[in-house]
């Protein structure tokens, strides 16, 4: 084994991790772990279209159960009636939905186990907790205000489960989501009319995620040279590199430089004449052989 790939939990994947760096000869590991994935819905678009945002963010919390590494697991709402419109439609699609089943049986009592702990944090209301009958697992909804986050929300939870922050201030956002630990994605609800405070929210999501959405939702992945699905520890153990997307194969490729070598031994794709169609650089010029 010359290099890892790995998809998973922060603790699973920096045991996996501080193995491959241990090894007597270390190799790669590259790792995407826990990430919470903030979404921030602004004042301007919870009054303009609160209920199809709570109703959107509920339905990419239920994707694949939960179980997608770009599930929006910390989402700020204004407080207010406004902001009331969102959660409230939030509430209601998570509430309407049928409990399913997790992964892995493990998967299933490792989320009853970290929901279970969240709740019972001070300060942290349940909005809606729907265990299932016979073992399949429901979604999990609470809210806390934003003076009130703490590292104990900051931990995945692998399943429907999000964390709903309301906050009073816009002022107190980009502080806010400073503390948040790096992620994959991070997504701004926002209208055309508050683009200064956008500039202001970008800011600090930039230095803190691999990708940032504009009134969209996280968990929609493509396979395009556009993708970057990584970001800083623990969004992934290495933030210039990409898992999913036409790069991510560089993760997997070494380079290899050939000086002063006679034209036989060269690899094709070295010679002068080169592969029909080949795209390469050529004295720092890139050119199609």
């Amino acid at each position: 084994i010359r290099a890892v790939g790995f998809t998973g939990s922060t603790r699973g994947g920096r045991a996996l991790f501080d193995l491959a760096a241990a090894r007597p000869e270390p190799i790669p590991f590259y790792g995407e772990l826990g990430s919470v994935n903030p979404l921030v819905v602004t004042p301007g678009a919870a009054a303009a279209r609160g209920a199809e945002i709570g109703r959107g963010a509920a339905e990419s919390v239920l994707l694949g159960m939960g179980q997608f590494c770009t599930k929006p697991g910390m989402l700020f709402v204004p407080s207010g009636a406004d902001g009331d419109g969102v959660v409230a439609a939030l509430e209601e699609t998570l509430a309407a939905a049928a409990p399913g089943t997790l992964l892995t049986g493990g998967i299933a009592a490792a989320f009853r186990t970290g929901t279970g702990q969240v709740t019972a944090l001070p300060g942290v209301d349940v909005l809606c907790s729907r265990a299932g009958e016979d073992g399949p697992t429901g979604p999990v909804l609470v809210q806390v205000e934003a003076g009130r986050i703490d590292e104990d929300l900051f931990e995945e939870q692998f399943g429907p489960f999000a964390v709903v922050v309301r906050y009073h201030d816009t002022a107190d956002l980009p502080a806010a989501l400073a503390k948040l630990p790096a992620a994959l994605t991070a997504t701004l609800h926002a209208e055309e009319s508050e683009v200064d405070l956008a500039g202001e929210l970008f800011a600090p999501l930039r230095d803190r995620v691999g990708r940032i959405l504009w009134n969209g939702y996280p968990t929609g992945v493509a396979v395009t040279w556009a993708m970057h699905h990584g970001g800083p520890y623990p969004a992934s153990t290495s933030a210039e590199h990409t898992s999913v997307g036409a790069s991510a194969i560089r993760r997997w490729l070494r380079g290899v430089t050939y000086q002063n070598v006679p034209r036989a031994l060269l690899p094709a794709e070295l010679r002068e004449e080169g592969p029909a169609g080949l795209v390469r650089r050529v004295d720092g010029h890139l050119e199609n052989a």
